[in-house]
């Protein structure tokens, strides 16, 4: 079997597929790099996903396990800076306001958009910044190859150590 290598266009690639990204707060630097994307499917799709098996998992992972029970999704929504991790129930609350919140936007019905969220770990997610920020990540979605690298880029986070010297 051959298979066709398609140039460019990233996760927009397939008809029907936008992506787009904004700065939105989320990281506490002021770089003013895009922190939050967003892919769309403009049809319903079905969906698939791989989680970590620790049981010690992100509250986007526990809420994204129960919407892939349904099988259809048509949006995700991930953000870098925090990984809304070790937040307890406090993170799932806000994992959920970031899914509602795109799904009206949207005009989609409940459990049809994913929520990941990748960077520091024990912080309370800047919900209401994400919140604030939709309208223009939306305004973002574009079915074209710089959307996609956009949203790529919005979803890079680096990890740094900070060594101390006791003296």
């Amino acid at each position: 079997m051959a298979y066709k290598l398609i140039e460019g266009g990233g996760v927009t690639t397939p008809q029907g597929f936008l992506a787009g990204a904004c700065y939105v707060g989320v990281k506490s630097r002021k770089s003013e790099k895009p922190d939050v994307a967003m892919i769309y499917s403009e049809y319903p799709a079905s969906c698939a996903a791989m989680f970590t098996t620790n049981k010690f998992c992100a509250a986007p992972v526990i809420l994204d396990r129960e919407i892939l029970k349904k099988g259809k999704a048509r949006a995700v929504v991930i953000n870098s800076g925090n990984a809304n991790a070790a937040t307890g129930t406090q993170g799932i609350e806000d994992a959920k306001r970031v899914e509602t919140e795109a799904e009206k936007l949207l005009n989609l019905g409940e459990d049809e958009v994913f929520v990941c969220s990748t960077g520091v770990i024990g912080q309370t997610l800047k919900v209401g910044v994400i919140e604030e920020g939709m309208p223009a990540l939306y305004a973002a979605l574009e079915h074209s190859e710089a959307a996609s690298d956009a949203a790529a880029h919005a979803i890079m986070t680096t990890d740094t150590v900070k060594k101390e010297i006791a003296v």
